[in-house]
C-alpha cells in the first residue's frame, strides 16, 4: 500500500516594502479549491496591469512542487517549472478568495480597504 503525499500550500500578499510580506498556510482543502477556481478561468492574452511600487501589489499562492499563482487586478499568472499560464480573473474571484483567507490580525485591514471596496 502506497503512502499518499499531501500538498502544502502557502498564501501571501505583497504589501510591504523593506520587510518580508506576510504569508500563511492554507489547508489542502482550501488550496485545492483555489486550484479549481484557477482551472475555471479563461486564458488571458492582454498585458497585465503593473502594480504600484508601494501598497497592495497582489496576492499569491504557492505549493511545495514549485508552482506559484500570482493574482493582481483581474489577472492570475501561474508560474511553474514547466512554464507559465495567464488567466483572466475579471471579477477577481481568485484574488478575493486568497485575500479572504488572511488570518485575523496578520495585516492591518487598512492595507486592503481601498483595493477591495
Amino acid at each position: 500500500m502506497g503512502i499518499s503525499k499531501s500538498t502544502k500550500y502557502t498564501a501571501g500578499v505583497s504589501v510591504f516594502s523593506g520587510r518580508p510580506d506576510p504569508t500563511w498556510t492554507l489547508s489542502e482543502e482550501v488550496g485545492n479549491e483555489m486550484l479549481r477556481l484557477f482551472a475555471g478561468l479563461e486564458s488571458y492574452d492582454e498585458t497585465a496591469v503593473s502594480a504600484p511600487p508601494l501598497g497592495y501589489r497582489g496576492a499569491f499562492l504557492r505549493d511545495d512542487a514549485g508552482h506559484e499563482w500570482f493574482a493582481y487586478r483581474g489577472v492570475v499568472t501561474l508560474t511553474s517549472p514547466h512554464g507559465s499560464d495567464v488567466r483572466n480573473d475579471s471579477d477577481r474571484a481568485f484574488e478575493r478568495a486568497l485575500v479572504a483567507s488572511i488570518p485575523d490580525g496578520l495585516i492591518p485591514p487598512a492595507l486592503l480597504t481601498q483595493e477591495f471596496d
